[in-house]
This record gives C-alpha cells, structure tokens and sequence, in this order.
C-alpha cells in the first residue's frame, strides 16, 4: 500500500497548486509511466488536431465572430475616433451624436495542428532523456461582412478625396473663424466707441454678440479638429444626406443668420463641410494594394488587417527526463496475476523557440508560451482487463518580450492604439488526466479520457511611465485579472501497443498507436470550447545490447 499512498500524496500536491495562465497548444493525454528500456531509443510522433468557434462565457458561450460583430463600429473599437466624435457633437449640437461607420459582422473558426516530435534515451532501466520539438501550424478563418446595408452615419475618405474634403473644411473653419474674430473687434470697440460702424446692432445686445462669437470660435475649431482642414486630418467625413450631415448643415444655417445680424450678409459659411455619398466599405476598413484603410492608419493605431491568419514554425523546443520510481510490472513470460503498477517523474526544460507575438494582428494564435519549466508525474494500473493511467502535471512560464498595448486591455479584440515592448508571462497550468482502459488483449484496448485543468490569466509587466493616446482616456481602466479558469475535458480511444509485450518476450517488435478523441465539456469565461483529435505512434529503436 505504501506506493499507493505516495502516489495519491504526489498527485494531491499538484492539484493544490496555483494556475493562472492558459496554455493554447499543449497537448493532453500522450503520457504515460512506460519506461524506455536501458540502450534504446524511443521516437514518438504525436499529432493533434485541435478545432474551435466557441468560447465559454459566465452565461453560456459565445462564437469568435461574435467578439468581432458589432452594430456601431466607432469609437467603442478606436478609441482614435473619440475626439472626432466629440467634435462632430459641437457641430451637430446634440451631445448624443454617436459616430457610426456602420454593422461589422464577423464568423470565425480556429485551427491548431500540432505535431510534438520526441526522441527519448534510456540511460538505464529507470532514467531517460530526451527532447521534444512541437512543429506547430495555427489557422484562424474569418469571412466579415462590413456594413452589409450601407447603414452608419460617417464615411472614411480615400486619398483621392482628402485634398476636396480638406479645402471645403478650411472655407468653413476659416470663414466662421473670420467671423469671431470680427465681433471680437467689435465688442471690444463698440462699448467706447458706440457710432461706430457696427456697434449698433453690437451694443443693443451685448451677451447675444459674445455668445454668437464664441460659437463661431466653437464651430470653426470643430470642423478643424473633427473633419480635418489638411490632407493629414481629412479623414472622416459625414455622410452626405444622412441625419449628422443635415443636422451639421442645419447648425451652420441658423450660425449664419446669427453673426450676420452684426456682421452683415457676407459673413459666416456660404457652403458646407464635405460629406461623402460613398458608404464605409470593408476596402475602408482593411485598405487594398498597399494603401492603408482604418485599421492601418492613424485612427486604428497601425493594427493590421482582420484577415484568415496562417502561421507554421517551430514551437517550443524541450529537453528534459524521466524517472521510473516504483516498477511492478511483469517483465518474463509467466501468466500475469494480481495488479501490476508503474509510476514516473519527470520534468523538462523549455526554450523560447517558437514565433515573436504581437498583438497589432488580433486574430493571430500564439504558437507557444515561450521559455518555462514542465513538472509531471504519471501511473499506470492494470489488473486483469481493467487498467489505467493517472497523469499530474505542472506548467511554468517565464516572462517573454512581446509586442502589446501600452494601456488598455492588453488582450482585447480592438486594443488600444499605442503599442510598445511588454513583458508577458503565461502562468502556470496545473492538469489532471485520468484514463481508464479496458484491455481487449495483450496488444488492444479501448480507452476513457477524462482531464481537468486550472487555468488563468496572462500577466503583464508594462512601462511605468506615462502614456496616452487621443481618446484614450475614455478607456476603462484595466484590472490584471487573478482568477483561475478551470475546463474539463472527456473523450475516448483505442490503443494499440507491443511495449510490455516485448519487455516480457512476447512481441518482436515494440510498437505503439493510438488514437484520441477529446472534447470540452465545461468552462469558465474565456476558455475555447475545444474539439480535439489525436493520433500518436512511439518507436522503439534499439542500441547496443538492449533489453
């Protein structure tokens, strides 16, 4: 009983430890306690196709295209666009304009194909070694549709129209700028020289002529700011005959009548600011042929196109060892009898190997977490046909220089648009796989999959200085999050294997294949509701005289 009780103390252990990060591409259920045999060489090939559209939420779950899709894209997404919004409130006069380019609607899917390829050493009968090198191929698909009916209540201009936009504004802005500034000479002149020309209409009523050139101030400062009165600022323009534009140009009128009860019929703006007739389109908003569109210029913050994203490489290369503490399986021909059980320890080194991130692309999935340090231990019973295996593990990362927002969410879908060098840190992953079996025979048995694993949020170390960005400061403050996600996964398999047969001198040749199927059952807010497909095969290469 004492082997037993060491076991259930190791694997209470690790399941008190902490997690609080979320490891993408890690592959559950490929471990085991079986030994590699003292001057041989273990290959072992797993590959795991893992798909996903889903992700749990406090109330359900929730698609990846519903992260992207939203009814009003604007400044809620670009924070950018918050002080054009504010300026076109001046121009409209309602505070409750609200800047929309219109629907985005979004459907995606995500793909990871992972292929650890090991080699594993027996220095002896108990102690091996190895490396592990993850290639690694993630796909995330998305089809969007942007502003499928032509709706929203802006439009964003093309280089080709920046220039007109520009100079129709600057009419504007430096015609009602004209005009403040001649009441201004006005009210300072008139109340000390009342026969002068103008100051009738001035000194009859003074706070009106105050309050009208403080609004023409207001007006003129608001289409520069807001519209743009060079090609740099052009940028976004109302849509023409939409309710903002009739309500801009309707503002400019009845500002017109009212400097021209003071300055006379020349006064103020004869025309508009320019609207565009030409709805937001997804060209607007991805840009085409190398010319920038929303996401890419200034207002975006230089975040790249939402687009099916395709990324291959190397993940992150491990070394590492194991060690067989308890034997007590069969190892001659006799008859089996009573219950055979194993258990190994190991542990494994990991190198930041795999692809740089940057969050600037907000679809991409990161291909590994970057250096850190793997804790597991593993059993395996059988008695009769009945068996099974009992895997615990523990999953360290170390901090890893990535490109992220400087404030804001650092892992929002839209983030904030002033990017920067950050240490992130995926934390530490604790899991339980436990996988019954019913031996069919010496060689075949069906499996059971059920695992668990503690899960949590990425941490940031961000500059301390200050920095900010326009609109920015409409964004909530973030909170680090520290609490741990838990999912839960079952599935079922078949095993084929010639191992312990060979270890016993019943089987020529040691051979492994199995097969996988894995699917999330449960989770907490945020976890991928993933479907898992696995097949591995494990050779046995022999060195020297091995046994």
């Amino acid at each position: 009983m004492r082997p037993f009780c060491g076991i259930a103390a190791l694997v209470s252990v690790l399941c008190l430890l902490p997690a609080v990060s979320f490891a993408q591409i890690a592959l559950t259920h490929t471990e085991d306690a079986a030994p590699v045999p003292r001057g041989m060489l273990r290959a072992r090939i797993t590959t795991g196709w893992t798909r996903f559209d889903e992700r749990f939420t406090a109330n359900g779950r929730r698609t990846l295209g519903e992260e992207l899709s939203t009814d009003s894209l604007g400044p809620r997404q670009f924070p950018g666009l918050v002080p054009i919004e504010q300026n076109l409130q001046t121009l409209a006069n309602n505070p409750g304009v609200r800047l929309s380019f219109g629907r985005l609607r979004a459907n995606s899917d995500a793909r990871v194909v992972t292929t650890p390829i090991a080699l594993e050493y027996g220095l002896t009968q108990r102690l091996s070694i190895g490396v592990l090198v993850p290639v690694v191929q993630t796909r995330r698909n998305i089809q969007l549709t942007v502003n499928p009916d032509s709706q929203g209540n802006v439009g964003y201009l093309p280089a080709r129209l920046r220039g007109a936009a520009a100079s129709a504004n600057a009419l504007v802005s430096a015609a009602f700028r004209s005009a403040a500034d001649s009441l201004g000479i006005l009210l300072s002149r008139c109340p000390t020289n009342p026969t002068a020309s103008g100051c009738a209409a001035v000194n009859a009523n003074t706070s009106d002529a105050a309050a009208a050139r403080l609004q023409a101030q207001r007006f003129a400062d608001a289409v520069s700011a807001g519209l743009g009165t060079d090609t740099a600022r052009a940028l976004v323009a109302p849509r023409d005959k939409s309710a903002l534009a009739l309500a801009i140009d309707a503002q400019r009128t009845a500002l017109n009548l009212r400097v021209r009860q003071y300055l006379g019929s020349s006064a103020g703006a004869a025309a508009g600011v320019f609207t565009t007739p030409a709805p937001f389109t997804a060209i607007d908003l991805q840009g085409r042929n190398g010319v920038p569109g929303l996401l890419q210029g200034p207002l975006g913050g230089g975040l790249d196109s939402i687009t099916t994203i395709n990324r291959l490489g190397i993940g992150d290369v491990e070394v590492g060892a194991q060690y067989l503490v308890v034997d007590r399986f069969s190892r001659d021909t006799l008859p089996i009898r009573g219950v055979q059980m194993r258990l190994a320890i190991g542990g494994s080194y990991r190198f930041a190997t795999s692809l740089a991130d940057s969050t600037r692309n907000t679809l991409a999935i990161r291909t590994g977490d970057g250096a850190g340090f793997e804790l597991r231990s593993a059993m395996d019973v059988v008695a009769g046909r009945l068996g099974g295996t009992v895997v615990a593990r523990y999953r360290q990362s170390f901090s890893r220089g990535v490109t992220a927002p400087l404030i804001g969410d650092p892992e929002a879908v839209f983030p904030a648009p002033l990017f920067g060098a950050v240490q992130r840190t995926a934390g530490t992953v604790m899991g339980l796989d436990i996988t019954p079996r019913y031996l069919l025979d010496e060689w075949l048995a069906l499996d059971g999959h059920y695992g668990i694993e503690r899960i949590g949020a990425t941490t940031y170390d961000r500059p301390t200085s200050a920095t900010t960005c326009a609109g920015c400061e409409t964004l909530a403050p973030y909170v680090p999050s520290t609490a741990t996600r838990t999912a839960q996964r079952v599935g079922l398999g078949v095993r084929y294997s010639t191992a312990d047969a060979f270890r016993r001198g019943l089987a020529r040749y040691p051979v492994e294949v199995s097969y996988t199927h894995l699917e999330t059952i449960t989770g907490d807010a945020g976890v991928p509701k993933l479907s898992r497909d696995q097949i591995q095969l494990r050779l046995f290469l022999r060195f020297f005289n091995a046994r």
